[in-house]
């Protein structure tokens, strides 16, 4: 197996850290989000606010990647996919009939130094059921900035609280 192959092979694998399927772009503004009781907006739509288990699926990875994410009132997003020990964050904003959010991530090399950026946008809609279904795109960007690959994913996150 070549290098390059290689690199593009472990970069796939560990392309669920992008976590959601996402094409980046600059990260979103945070502006505060008006919150009313239970997850709803004032105008009663559901609101992503908490904390969600989220399994992303990434076209060309025959492997699921399950991640937790955590959207705070204030347009914060922090996430932890299962096979990396790393975190990224992001943020997130309304749209007319969802959300819309990015993260960034770091990955270093076997060295220490930095071997990728992982840059993610999601666009998000809600179910009946209280679930949100995301879609979009991430790159994998080296320590030139240079994109070393781009992915489609897509995101489907359950709520969870302290119930469970």
């Amino acid at each position: 197996m070549t290098p390059q192959r290689s690199t593009r092979r472990s970069l796939l694998r560990r392309a669920g850290f992008l976590g959601s399927a996402l094409a980046v772009g600059s990260a979103a503004p945070a502006v505060a989000h008006d919150e009313g009781r239970g997850h709803r907006r004032k105008d009663r739509r559901p609101s992503p606010v908490g904390s969600w288990s989220v399994t992303v699926t990434i076209e060309g990875v025959p492997d699921v990647e399950h991640a937790h994410y955590s959207f705070g009132s204030d347009g914060q997003l922090i996430l932890q996919t299962h096979r990396h020990t790393h975190t990224g964050i992001g943020t997130w904003e309304w749209t007319d009939d969802g959300f819309v959010y990015v993260t960034r991530g770091l990955r270093p090399n076997a060295d220490g130094g930095l071997l990728s950026e992982l840059r993610i946008r999601h666009t998000a809609r809600f179910a009946a059921d209280g679930t949100f279904t995301s879609t979009g795109t991430g790159q994998a960007l080296d320590a030139g900035g240079n994109v070393l690959m781009e992915v489609q994913s897509t995101a489907v996150g359950t709520r969870f609280g302290v119930d469970g």
